[in-house]
């Protein structure tokens, strides 16, 4: 799922409303106690699922398996069913079209019985997700399952106050009762990790979730153009081959951000450098990105509308623009939703000025995190019984019928690969249910019935993982980054999109940069300077 930048920014909602029903309980811990904000626990254990072998061999510890189709005869990995028969509630978002209610819901109906405990999940449409999640708080309406976006003001405490403290239930061996969480990564438990306890388990998404340049090789393929591994010089050149304003194409959809920094040696945001940490923001090179890309709005090789009105994956998939910005994960829904034949994409791996791999950055490791209410020992154990149904990896019959629902109704088989129906397009939400967004297994390189974009996503993820970044600041917290950080972003969005266009001169970002640090950015490296040290990441 990708956040809108109205859900993003509607994360302070929910924070008002957290930080209101929260002011007066001793228990929280105070938003300014760095220390016991990070304080570590011991992590889950973790162990990798026996499950099918990978078709290609995990040749890095941050591969993800790659399969080009799905297991022939797929066995059930559960015995029974995880819950007790008493009624369960939730609340989770979901990025498609909301799905029919339990009652006209066939796949809704059958994943009741499944479950041994109706579920009644309250879906709401992802842009508006923030605005009932603060509504449901000051409610106390979440219900016993919730998703929750990791990026809102005041998380810990709200987790300390709201959510049901794990630590004793999957800390250490103990996480082991329920394989299926144990089979999902130690990176991706940091991020459930807060005031000392784990609060949350992780949607985890891995790499697959990493910010790449993708090509239309079809297109590029019928113009004669080669890109195959380029650098800075030699992906303008090819920008310029492939533009024709007259046709009503263009080289980028929106401005190649993830590859410049690919190129320049850019971080995300924040990076560590002789020992300290410095942010994009303040690099020579964030200024040379700028400068690029200004050129290239000048240039006509960026669509008229990408800077100020991105629809890049329209663009994309029609081929107004041959190339955009997305994820591996990505590559399955454009090809869904592609009306040509021949449509096929690359994805280069670009080169700094040296000739070597361009250093690219990690996504985070989880897409958001879902807590359980507070109760008592039993019922908290069948809530986790019931995740880690939900995490069921690839392979297991578990797997195929969350994602693909019933054979005949919601699907149906071309060779072994699941092909949803109409009724599994609606039913199921084009394969992601929104339980996806309570616990969900990691995610595999699997297109079903594409083997050819496994290929793609292998080779590139070979050539860069070796030298690939992670978020070096991925689960601590900075409670300045927790209230100010969302207002940090959006002014240097849009500073960003004035020097692009022309509208600013580039020196109003050092202005900019150096107004950041005195009212905030100082304060937030030190906070998370001494989170690293508290837990023992520097």
């Amino acid at each position: 799922m990708t956040l809108s930048r109205r859900r993003f920014l509607g994360g302070s909602l929910a924070a008002t409303a957290v930080a209101g029903g929260l002011s007066g309980c001793a228990t929280v811990t105070r938003s300014t106690d760095i220390a016991a904000l990070n304080k570590p626990v011991q992590l889950p254990t973790y162990r990798r699922f026996d499950g099918p072998k990978p078709d290609l061999p995990r040749s890095h510890p941050l591969m993800p398996d790659c399969f080009y189709r799905f297991p022939e005869q797929p066995g059930r990995v559960t015995d029974g069913v995880p819950g007790d028969g008493s009624d369960m509630s939730g609340s989770a978002p979901t990025s498609n079209p909301i799905p029919p209610t339990a009652d006209r819901n066939a796949y809704w109906q059958e994943l009741n019985n499944r479950l041994g405990s109706p579920l009644a999940l309250t879906i709401t449409a992802a842009a508006d997700y923030d605005d009932k999640f603060a509504t449901s708080v000051a409610g106390d309406t979440l219900g016993d399952l919730f998703n929750v976006e990791g990026g809102f003001s005041y998380l810990p405490q709200f987790l300390e106050a709201r959510a049901q403290d794990l630590t004793e239930y999957l800390s250490g061996d103990a996480i082991l009762e329920y394989p299926f969480l144990a089979n999902l990564s130690t990176e991706s438990w940091r991020g459930c990790v807060y005031s000392g306890g784990i609060r949350a388990v992780p949607i985890q998404r891995g790499v697959m979730s990493t910010d790449l340049l993708l090509a239309r090789q079809d297109i590029l393929d019928q113009l004669g153009v080669e890109l195959e591994s380029p650098n800075l010089d030699e992906l303008i050149k090819v920008g310029k081959a492939v533009t024709d304003e007259k046709k009503k194409r263009w080289a980028f959809a929106v401005p190649p951000k993830w590859a410049l920094c690919a190129m320049l040696g850019l971080p995300r945001d924040w990076e560590v450098r002789d020992g300290r940490l410095v942010h994009s923001w303040e690099l020579p090179e964030h200024k040379e990105m700028l400068t690029i890309t200004r050129q290239m709005v000048v240039d006509g090789l960026i669509h008229p509308d990408g800077v100020a009105k991105p629809n890049q994956k329209v663009w994309f998939s029609q081929g107004s623009a041959v190339l955009t910005q997305d994820t591996y994960s990505s590559l399955q829904s454009f090809y869904r939703r592609s009306v040509v034949k021949s449509f096929a994409i690359g994805i280069p791996v670009v080169r700094d000025q040296s000739g070597k791999v361009g250093r690219v950055l990690l996504g985070k490791p989880n897409n958001s995190i879902a807590a359980i209410k507070p109760s008592s020992p039993e019922r908290t154990k069948m809530l986790l019984r019931v995740l880690n149904w939900m995490a069921a990896p690839f392979g297991t019959e578990e797997y195929l019928f969350r994602k693909f629902g019933l054979p005949d109704r919601h699907y149906t088989l071309k060779g072994t690969d699941p092909v949803l129906t109409e009724a599994g397009q609606s039913e199921v939400c084009l394969g992601e249910f929104p339980i996806q967004y309570l616990a969900d297994g990691g995610y595999p390189v699997y297109f079903p019935g594409r083997p050819e974009a496994v290929d793609v996503a292998y080779g590139h993820l070979k050539a860069v993982l070796p030298t690939a970044v992670l978020p070096p600041v991925y689960g601590l917290y900075s409670p300045t980054e927790s209230t100010k950080g969302k207002v940090f972003t959006t002014r240097f969005d849009a500073l960003t999109k004035d020097i692009q266009l022309g509208r600013a001169k580039l020196s109003a970002w050092d202005e900019a940069v150096t107004e950041w640090r005195k009212s905030g950015g100082d304060a937030i490296r030190a906070e998370y300077e001494q989170a690293m040290s508290i837990q023992g990441r520097k």
